[in-house]
């Protein structure tokens, strides 16, 4: 286990006594475990109300050989548009580096530390060039940074929810200003994560609570894990399963693959008064990262209606078979 970093109550309020595990800025850092990754979401919008949406993550895998992987989406809110891309590399381009990463894949740029962070990427459809601050304080998951998957291992995991950003997109040649709000996901562990499918819901909601759920299945569809945070305010309360309930109101199936997802869910957190209806704003936003990780993933934009309105990001994986012959 990692060394203690300060005490609970200084990020946030859980019951009973907990030690943070992870330690900030260093655990920004690669930890060299057998998976990691930094990971990105965001909406953004210019000052006309084009609204766009990204998701921009890179993987490393410390094994013979290692090797880094990265994915990059953007959608145009305004017509639907999906535009996805992907690179991967030998070895960890960010080994070495103290309180902080920094990823560079050619012109891909994923560079950071201490919620300061530059995200710029470059594409023949589309590009981006991002500046990210942390807006809120570091939300430790499982209350302590440190969560277990049973028999598949366990994980270290942190998020920074809410980072205004600033920066600006490229897309058909022209070159749009634009502001809006990231997610930030750290995690990183020796677990078997091929083993492993998830619900993933990242929600901000309006009135300043930042909502973090996942329901984790083994390969064969049986339950691992339901957690999450809600958080606000610098307060974490720790979401265990009872206290949450996710359902499934419709579902999508990709023209692409043939995989059917859940594409529509209802949110209730009854303790906090929270029932929420989330709607993803683009059903084709599937990910087919087989060329770099054999994985296809379903990653999207949704908004957020019912007690509280907002907007968030949800992941869907290992809905198909992830180990098929890239295309």
């Amino acid at each position: 286990m990692l060394p203690a970093n300060q005490p609970a109550e200084h990020w946030y309020e859980v019951a009973g006594e907990q030690t943070v595990v992870v330690e900030l800025p260093r655990d920004d850092a690669p930890r060299g475990d057998y998976i990691e990754w930094w990971y990105y979401n965001g909406h953004l919008a210019t000052a006309a109300g084009r609204r766009f949406a990204f998701h921009y993550v890179v993987f490393t895998v410390d094994a013979f050989p290692t090797h880094t992987a990265a994915h990059v989406s953007l959608i145009d809110l305004q017509t639907g548009r999906h535009f996805t891309a992907q690179r991967r590399t030998a070895g960890n381009p960010s080994r070495g580096t103290i309180d902080g990463f920094r990823f560079v894949l050619g012109d891909w740029q994923m560079v950071g530390g201490g919620g300061d962070d530059q995200l710029r990427v470059t594409t023949p459809d589309f590009s981006f060039n991002l500046r990210l601050t942390e807006g809120a304080p570091p939300v430790m998951q499982g209350g302590t940074g440190l969560i277990s998957f049973g028999l598949i291992g366990s994980s270290y995991y942190y998020t920074r929810p809410r980072m205004p950003v600033t920066g600006a997109v490229r897309l058909d040649g022209e070159i749009f200003n634009v502001t809006g709000v990231a997610w930030f996901d750290r995690q990183w562990g020796d677990f078997k994560v091929t083993e492993l499918g998830w619900d993933w819901f990242a929600l901000q909601l309006d009135d300043g609570t930042d909502i973090m759920l996942y329901q984790l299945f083994d390969s064969d569809g049986l339950p691992v894990l339901m957690s999450g945070t809600a958080a606000r305010d610098g307060r974490t309360t720790v979401l265990h399963e009872g206290d949450f309930q996710v359902t499934v109101v419709e579902r999508w199936t990709s023209p692409t693959t043939g995989i059917e997802y859940p594409m529509g869910w209802r949110v209730e957190i009854p303790a906090q008064a929270i029932e929420l209806s989330v709607s993803p704003l683009v059903r084709n936003s599937e990910f087919d990262g087989r060329t770099t990780l054999y994985t296809v993933y379903w990653e999207g934009p949704v908004a957020i209606s019912g007690s509280h309105h907002g907007q968030g990001f949800v992941e869907m994986s290992g809905y198909g078979a992830s180990a098929a012959t890239p295309p």
